[in-house]
């Protein structure tokens, strides 16, 4: 049965003064997020390209692919977001109220967040199978078995988004304060125990778990690889030029799944706390009364997600010769000579 209490209008608290909440949104969402996310909507392309031109010969491409087009979502429905966060945007001008546009906006994007976050799990077990079973490896992660994975992620990840959207309704409520009619959410009656449930879970266990696998898989990597090392250095006669070659590699490895995974994790940490604190504390979730701290703290947090979504494209540039190779012969002076 549906409820007839529905979403408020945002209450404005002087704990936050008017001017110093526009200057921050203004600077973190329009320009900040706004630059670097369109930066990375055009890196996340590239990287398509460039992965798709090397070809789908392992499970590895097809995991980065993957993990390009999830944050290639992430930037897209940011770019909305910021738009709803635009102070300067007149508010009675729109269809519905900001913070319930968000409201349906907000798990779009948290859908491509989580699904970022175990695509890069994905990537890090891959690694870590070229080490501990290095010769069973392309019989285990093939390329339809690293495709169903990846596809599978995508697909089971999308109650993220249909869970919390099936707890509302939209209709339509006149606004004293505008003197208009808007499109209005509301709230069934079972959404806030769900809600609570999911704050909680959404907060603690959906991030901690990516974060626990990441770790996992980098220590079973770095560790196996440095044993490696050890007993190569005692009975290989090779010589010392083909041992720092395949030191390079390891090395190069080890250091490509940590930068990547500790981009995530440090990244991750500012969302998944505001997640912890808007379940904790009622006032700051979109009917509450310190939503504007929310919106000042989700700003900057947003900022951490969109830069850890665009430099990718530097790492695999800096770690992957073949990823420059690509890149170079898609430059328009190479193509003319």
């Amino acid at each position: 049965m549906n409820s007839t209490r529905a979403l408020t209008k945002i209450k404005q608290t002087a704990f936050v003064d008017p001017a110093l909440f526009k200057a921050v949104l203004t600077v973190n969402a329009l320009f900040l997020n706004g630059f670097i996310g369109l930066i990375g909507i055009v890196a996340n392309i590239i990287n398509i390209i460039n992965f798709k031109k090397q070809g789908y010969k392992d499970g590895v491409n097809v995991t980065l692919t993957a993990l390009a087009v999830s944050d290639l979502g992430v930037l897209i429905t940011q770019l909305i977001i910021i738009q709803i966060y635009n102070p300067w945007l007149d508010e009675s001008s729109l269809l519905m109220l900001k913070p319930q546009m968000l409201l349906l906006v907000i798990y779009i994007n948290e859908y491509f967040i989580r699904a970022s976050g175990f695509v890069t799990a994905c990537a890090a077990f891959e690694r870590c199978l070229c080490v501990v079973l290095p010769m069973k490896v392309k019989l285990v992660m093939t390329r339809r078995v690293a495709a169903v994975v990846n596809i599978s992620i995508f697909i089971v990840l999308i109650v993220y988004v249909v869970g919390p959207n099936s707890l509302v309704y939209v209709g339509s409520r006149y606004i004293p304060e505008y003197n208009r009619t808007f499109a209005f959410v509301y709230y069934r009656d079972n959404r806030e125990a769900i809600m609570n449930i999911f704050y909680i879970a959404d907060a603690l266990f959906i991030p901690n778990i990516t974060m626990l696998m990441l770790l996992l898989f980098t220590v079973v990597l770095v560790t196996k690889l440095k044993s490696k090392f050890q007993w190569r250095q005692m009975v290989s006669n090779s010589d010392q030029r083909a041992k720092n070659s395949v030191t390079l590699k390891e090395r190069k490895a080890i250091a490509m799944l940590s930068t990547m995974s500790g981009i995530y994790v440090v990244c991750l940490l500012p969302h998944s706390a505001l997640n912890l604190a808007v379940g904790l504390v009622d006032q700051l979730r979109a009917e509450g009364g310190y939503f504007d701290l929310t919106m000042l703290a989700y700003s900057s947090a947003v900022l951490f997600e969109t830069v850890n979504c665009s430099v990718t494209a530097v790492v695999y540039f800096k770690m992957s010769s073949k990823y420059r190779e690509i890149i170079y012969e898609m430059l328009p002076s190479r193509k003319k000579k």
